[in-house]
Parts: C-alpha cells; structure tokens; sequence
C-alpha cells in the first residue's frame, strides 16, 4: 500500500474509534455533556485542518510534476 492508502486507513479506523469512545464515556457521567460543544468544535477543526493539509500536499505534488 501507498504512504497515502495507509494514512486514510489510519484516519477512519481513528474516526471509528473515536465515535465509538465518546458515547460510550458519556453514558458514564453527564460531566462530559458539558464538554460535547468542545470536542465537536475541536473535531471539525481538526477535520477541516486535515482536508486542507491533504489538498494543499496534493497541489505540491502536481506542481512538481508538471
């Protein structure tokens, strides 16, 4: 497999895991309720930050092709 195969396969088995933990934890104690606003706002960030990074390397990478 390419470097890049392994990296999308990493980052969904990630995903997976953490939308299996962060039920399962909040169904311990409602402390972690308060914190859901945070960690979603962290998640998209994270997300939107990793998208942007993957473009911006794949638009290197055609630039020195060409």
């Amino acid at each position: 497999m390419k470097k890049i195969e392994w990296l999308i396969a990493i980052l969904f088995i990630g995903m997976g895991l953490m939308c299996m933990t962060i039920p399962a934890l909040s169904y311990q104690s409602d402390a972690l309720m308060h914190f859901g606003g945070y960690i979603k706002t962290f998640l998209i960030c994270a997300v939107l930050l990793i998208a942007f990074i993957f473009l911006l390397a794949s638009w290197i990478r055609q630039r020195k092709k060409r």
